[in-house]
């Protein structure tokens, strides 16, 4: 698509990716309307291209980092999970890790990610429906900004991804940001799995909140266990998807995790796991950036339906079903191989 403006080059891990990839591979997502469910995983109600508008920056935006900043940033050194946080995670479908990254290394990437979201199409808080009140999304920005994809491709993530999921190495399904307004509505129950055509469970998405996250800015919250059972693995976000899958997880009796979120503190859970966010009540953004990291060795699976077609498209192209996953957006992020 051309928003008017022309194409900047953009690379991959692998190269320069081509002027056709370049039309499609960042998109911007402004949430979905309760009469046309479309994805937090992946989906879109509509494209949109960026207008003029007036931004509201924080002031973080206009933070400058200095040389000696620049070289304490730490994406990369092993963090060293216990056998009791991986079981835990086996065992509740998600884990969170207090510390991951120092307030340093957060202070460093995140004017970058403020303002991709800030540059996105987006239209007054009120105008919104619902659903389109939860967060702005924004996908795949690390093959469109250098600072972005130094902190994607950072080995830090994707080696505690692997080990939490018990893999040789993952690889990236897409980078998102999601970030809630003040006053922005809550997140609906949803599952990420709905929406991948992937064969296996091996894959989970890193929540990295860029500031503390109190309750009242809405954290992400859990359904422990819910993902070994079907409490609506079938249902898309939004609507009345929402009402359904809440009255499974009461009627389950499902512990619901909803705790704030410090500094530096990331959660990854499964593609599985049923998680939900309240609305942001206070008067500051909630920005929030996730990567999906997925198994390097991931196997595609034919679409069951038409969000998962739109995710073949968009996040894996080239690949058939039955193939490995390793399509120029699904670089290696981590392996054994590497040594670290």
């Amino acid at each position: 698509m051309s928003c008017g403006g022309g194409l900047l080059p953009v690379t991959s891990a692998k190269g320069l990716l081509s002027r056709q990839e370049a039309t499609w591979h960042m998109l911007t997502y402004r949430g979905v309307s309760r009469d046309h469910s479309l994805g937090f995983g992946s989906e879109m109600s509509r494209l949109s291209c960026p207008r003029r508008h007036k931004l509201r920056m924080s002031s973080r935006n206009q933070m400058q980092t200095s040389e000696h900043e620049r070289t304490q940033v730490d994406i990369h050194s092993p963090y060293r999970l216990s056998d009791t946080q991986v079981q835990s995670y086996k065992d509740s479908g998600f884990l969170r890790l207090p510390g991951v990254f120092d307030t340093q290394t957060l202070a460093h990437y995140t004017p970058t990610m403020s303002l991709e979201v800030a540059k996105a199409d987006k239209a007054p808080l009120e105008e919104d429906s619902d659903y389109q009140k939860a967060f702005t999304q924004i996908m795949n920005i690390w093959v469109e900004s250098k600072p972005v994809k130094e902190f994607v491709l950072g080995q830090k993530l994707g080696r505690i991804a692997s080990e939490l999921m018990g893999v040789d190495g993952v690889r990236i399904y897409h980078d998102q940001a999601l970030n809630k307004e003040p006053g922005g509505g809550y997140t609906p129950w949803h599952c990420d799995g709905y929406y991948w055509p992937l064969q296996s469970d091996k894959i989970l998405t890193a929540w990295v909140p860029l500031q503390a996250v109190p309750e009242e800015m809405g954290p992400l919250q859990f359904a422990a266990r819910s993902h070994t059972h079907d409490l609506g693995r079938d249902l898309g976000i939004g609507g009345q998807a929402h009402q359904t899958i809440d009255a499974a997880v009461k009627q389950g009796g499902f512990e619901i995790i909803n705790e704030p979120f410090e500094l530096g503190e990331v959660s990854f859970h499964s593609g599985w796991t049923f998680h939900q966010a309240a609305g942001n009540g206070t008067d500051a953004p909630r920005e929030v950036f996730t990567i999906i990291f997925m198994d390097k060795d991931m196997i595609m699976a034919e679409p069951l339906n038409h969000n998962q077609r739109l995710d073949h498209d968009r996040w894996l192209p080239g690949v058939m079903p039955g193939k490995v996953c390793d399509s120029p957006l699904n670089p290696v992020v981590w392996s054994k191989d590497m040594g670290m």
